[in-house]
């Protein structure tokens, strides 16, 4: 798209809105159900009723496009979520604009209508709520750096259950102690939400001081932060605190430990949205900020660390604003890097030597991907019962629909990732030889 609107003169379509809506429309011949028309008005009105993180000012009109298309996409998720069936992303720009044009069906109340209309002003409220029930203020963190993870604790037993190098964790434990939050990312398979989990219990000193939530489409500042939510067998709201004021509220009451919060699928979600006020304290963790709902004081505890972890397969990565990327460390889990590499072949060397050449075959189909960001992970192949026909099972159904989404409409190059051609290529014995 980017490439395309080079070409077209400034002074015979002037303007991002008519540009980016003209070259929408030309796409559309590849398909409109997966590259529907981009109009200014109705994507702007969109992005401000759903609270939609918009693109930076900077980005190309490419960019803006792509992000548009992640946009229907959790838009189809969050309605599926609500019993609403859309078939493609042309389904949900025509609802969308729907939402954002139209007046109603012919048999809507005065009232509906009042409603849509309130709604599309950004006038809608609340329903009645006999308020908050909390009445005295959150008590307030202690201030400064993140606290120091203790240094006493020897990493080599970690790195060793992990089949990790132990600089690479002492690394990342240089980068949490530094900051107090940062990211895991790579390709589905690599081991992130594992490596969190245990890394946060090492971290934290016992699992009761670790917590983990995951984000998705519909996920919100009220279910992570804090938000109203209806009283159980009564009429009205109260005001319920999400998992980080939880763990915030325990660090602080136990500033003696670290306790560690995992943010597991974190791009799964409108990250700005969910996290609200949350971005500034990160960066400014001695000064506090006004929660949205209660109106208190508050400050993220110097003792709760926070590790998230991406999947760079659906390329959403690449839409994080820059706001969120100085916040936190990123740290790359690469099948094709370094020490994710070699996770696979220290796993059969030490539990199945008898399939030491699955490894080979694994590294052979990433060097014909040759896309670190969807590249073959080693947990596709880690189970206690793995023998060959596993192996063979996971192949053909867990790694070969990823890669026919990948080659979508190229099936020859499918046919380069047969697991007998590439198991003929790397010289692998006709039979497993038996265990020793």
């Amino acid at each position: 798209m980017d490439q395309f609107l080079a070409l077209v003169p400034d002074s015979a379509v002037h303007g991002t809105g008519a540009r980016l809506s003209i070259a929408s429309f030309l796409l559309g011949a590849a398909g409109p159900e997966i590259y529907p028309q981009w109009r200014a008005t109705a994507v702007d009105t969109a992005y401000r009723l759903t609270g939609f993180a918009k693109p930076e000012p900077t980005a190309s009109d490419g960019e803006r496009y792509e992000v548009f298309l992640t946009f229907l996409d959790q838009f189809r998720d969050t309605v599926a979520a609500q019993g609403v069936s859309l078939s493609d992303r042309l389904d949900a720009q025509s609802l969308v604009w729907a939402l954002v044009n139209y007046d109603g069906g012919l048999n809507w109340t005065e009232a509906e209508r009042d409603a849509l209309t309130s709604w599309r002003s950004g006038k809608g409220t609340l329903p009645p709520s006999p308020g908050p029930t909390m009445t005295t203020p959150a008590p307030v963190p202690p201030v400064g750096p993140p606290t120091p993870i203790p240094d006493d604790r020897d990493l080599r037993e970690l790195a060793d259950a992990l089949l990790l190098d132990e600089p690479f964790l002492d690394e990342v434990v240089q980068l949490l102690r530094d900051k107090g939050q940062m990211i895991f990312y790579g390709p589905p398979g690599t081991g992130k939400t594992y490596v969190a989990r245990e890394l946060a219990k090492w971290v934290a000193g016992s699992a009761d001081r670790v917590r983990l939530v995951q984000f998705h489409p519909s996920y919100a500042y009220e279910d992570f932060v804090q938000g109203l939510r209806p009283r159980p067998n009564e009429s009205g709201f109260h005001l319920v605190d999400g998992p980080l004021l939880e763990m915030a509220l325990a660090a602080t009451q136990d500033p003696a430990h670290t306790y560690v919060l995992i943010i597991d699928e974190m791009n799964r979600g409108n990250v700005a949205r969910v996290l609200g006020e949350l971005y500034f304290l990160l960066e400014y963790r001695d000064q506090p900020a006004r929660l949205l709902y209660s109106q208190d004081e508050f400050r993220l505890p110097s003792n709760l660390h926070i590790i998230g972890t991406m999947n760079t397969a659906d390329r959403s990565i690449a839409l994080l604003d820059t706001a969120l990327r100085r916040r936190f460390y990123f740290v790359p889990f690469r099948p094709d890097q370094p020490p994710i590499n070699h996770v696979l072949a220290r796993y059969l060397d030490r539990h199945h030597p008898q399939l030491g050449w699955l490894a080979s075959v694994v590294e052979l189909a990433n060097q014909k991907l040759a896309d670190p960001a969807a590249a073959i992970g080693p947990s596709h192949f880690m189970r206690e019962d793995l023998d060959e026909t596993w192996a063979r099972r996971a192949w053909e159904h867990s790694v070969l629909p990823t890669l026919e989404d990948h080659f979508f409409g190229q099936a020859q190059r499918l046919a380069d990732f047969d697991f007998d051609v590439l198991r003929a290529a790397v010289k692998a014995p006709d039979e497993d030889a038996p265990a020793s």
